[in-house]
């Protein structure tokens, strides 16, 4: 029996479930070959189409005339959170799912229902270890705010301080490791059986999410945010962030300071606040550029209902589950995107895309090249300020899409920041020159790149690579034998070589390592030695000479390949 069917028979009452709710919205088939590519394909749906659906799907005719994009809504919202999770980050996907569809997801809602009041309270009460009135002077068990993986309850401490509670929901934790285990069995499944859906990567698409949805489950890695946000920009005395109380906080709750202010709802709320629309938006964009490009590490969802302004100009960013996280080499390919966008550099603006969509085999990279080639010059190298970024962000996605490309899911949820941002801006009437705040990051970057300091790194980061490299080449090797012998991998390699010019390559090449060891050896008087003579080195130096003498026998016996063909156009003159 299979992994996979181990996994499905374990968890068949929920699968059981998912199919059911699959079915009801003719979505069970999206699991047969193909169907994924034809689901995404973003063609019209016939008259035909639709009956089809209703009679081999036995679907409602209500649901029959839905399109793909609200029909998988309408599923994963029936499904309950870790799927509603998983349409959220293919909202910003469009790369994989095509535009139609994520834009059906970005639809979806995260708020759910919050928890009856006697079982958060009992939650609470479990995790701080003894009752709320010994912690708090006063508790609000009445949810202020309930999202899709906890709800955030008001309280006070003994010493008078405001704070909110934040606790994960009754059995989100249990339900969302089954919903895993089942999407990895799926998604292994579905890449094997499916190659349509397998350039698509979707176990590591999976396993991507896993890692979000677990961190979200887990609040002490919120708290870890919090604390290291502060420490980054404790120097900006403009930006308020909550503060984790560590002995009210553990993997299942949080508690954190509060912080009131205004919603950045419309122009009149930010000018209540204190705060000049044009400078409010240019400063949330420099803290953001700063975290993307200084720090490496982003708050990942800068929607309205994250900021506040507590008011004498200062800006509150909220929620800080979902953080983005950039890598060295991500940074290195971020910066190197960003200045061959400023220096109008089409070949190096090519091959940094090329290298961080990294196509799967058999892409047409010729193809692939001209295409990024034609969006490049049309979006991004001319009037580069005056342009939409959403407009800029989607045309890319769509011809990843096209080219069955995806992107990693850092630069994925980078992009979506950055359109966020300035979504933000347009709603509150303000445009932002994307080229004019992206200038000293870009001046700042080249200087960086060219820094003694920074080639070092990278040339150390190379030679650590190298050295992985080659430490698992012995075990690499043996394992591709090892496939070999077992008929699970077969190589075709044909050599033509009549004249055995490789033969006597390699022959050199052996001769001439063996006296250049040997004359090492000697002269470092390398034990054991006799009569103080290095034995490996006089080893070494028969080796050479063996090797050398096969290769002057060779060179008597075998004339140069200009000296047969002098001979055959002789021969065929004297005929």
């Amino acid at each position: 029996m299979t992994e996979t069917a181990v996994v499905l028979l374990s968890h068949r009452s929920r699968l059981a479930e998912i199919l059911r709710v699959l079915a009801r919205y003719g979505l069970a088939g999206i699991l047969d070959e193909g169907a994924f590519d034809a689901m995404i394909a973003d063609r019209p749906r016939t008259p035909m189409a639709f009956l089809a659906d209703w009679l081999t799907a036995k679907v409602d005719l209500d649901v029959a005339q839905m399109t793909p994009g609200e029909r998988i809504c309408a599923a994963l919202s029936e499904l309950g959170t870790t799927w509603v999770k998983l349409g959220q980050m293919l909202s910003v996907r469009p790369d994989i799912v095509g535009p139609t569809i994520a834009a059906a997801l970005a639809t979806l809602q995260s708020g759910v229902p919050p928890d009856d009041p006697d079982v958060s309270l009992a939650r609470v009460e479990e995790a701080l270890g003894g009752p709320v009135g010994d912690r708090f002077a006063s508790y609000s068990t009445v949810a202020f705010a309930s999202g899709s993986v906890a709800q955030v309850h008001e309280a006070v401490l003994t010493d008078g301080t405001a704070v909110m509670v934040k606790v994960v929901h009754e059995g989100a934790v249990e339900r969302s490791r089954e919903d895993l285990e089942i999407m990895h069995a799926l998604a292994r499944q579905g890449e094997q059986d499916d190659p349509g859906l397998a350039r698509y990567r979707p176990t590591q698409l999976i396993a991507e999410f896993d890692t979000m949805l677990t961190r979200a489950l887990d609040l002490r890695g919120e708290a870890q945010n919090l604390r290291l946000f502060g420490r980054l920009f404790a120097a900006e005395p403009d930006l308020v962030l909550p503060a984790p109380i560590d002995s009210l906080s553990g993997a299942q709750i949080l508690t954190m300071t509060r912080i009131d202010g205004l919603h950045m709802s419309d122009r009149a709320s930010v000018e209540a606040a204190g705060w000049d629309v044009d400078a409010l938006v240019r400063r949330a964009t420099e803290l953001y550029l700063d975290m993307i490009f200084r720090y490496g590490i982003f708050h990942a969802d800068p929607h309205p209902g994250n900021f506040l302004l507590p008011g004498q100009g200062r800006l509150a960013i909220l929620d800080f589950g979902d953080v983005g996280r950039l890598s060295p080499t991500r940074r290195d390919q971020l910066e190197e995107l960003v200045v061959a966008i400023g220096g109008h550099d089409l070949d190096t603006l090519v091959d940094a895309v090329v290298e961080m969509t990294n196509p799967t085999p058999g892409t047409d990279l010729k193809e692939l090249r001209s295409a990024v080639s034609a969006w490049a010059d049309q979006y991004l190298l001319a009037a580069v300020g005056s342009l939409d970024l959403s407009e800029i962000v989607s045309t890319a996605m769509s011809l990843m899409h096209d080219h069955h490309l995806s992107l990693p899911a850092d630069l994925a949820l980078l992009f979506r920041v950055l359109t966020q941002l300035q979504g933000m801006g347009a709603e509150l009437g303000i445009t932002l020159n994307i080229e004019e705040l992206l200038a000293p990051y870009l001046t700042q970057s080249v200087q960086e790149r060219l820094s003694p300091r920074r080639l070092a790194r990278r040339a150390l980061r190379s030679a650590h690579r190298w050295s992985a490299f080659l430490d698992g080449l012995p075990d690499d090797l043996t394992a591709l034998l090892d496939g070999v012998r077992e008929g699970k991998v077969s190589i075709d390699l044909n050599v033509h070589d009549v004249d055995h010019v490789a033969d006597r390559l390699v022959d050199a090449g052996i001769a001439a390592a063996s006296i250049l060891a040997s004359a090492q050896l000697v002269s470092r008087s390398t034990g054991p030695t006799v009569a103080g003579v290095s034995v490996p080195g006089l080893l070494a130096a028969g080796v050479g000479a063996l090797t050398w003498r096969r290769l002057a026998v060779q060179r008597r016996r075998r004339r140069p390949l200009s000296a047969k063909v002098r001979d055959a156009v002789s021969v065929a003159r004297a005929r």
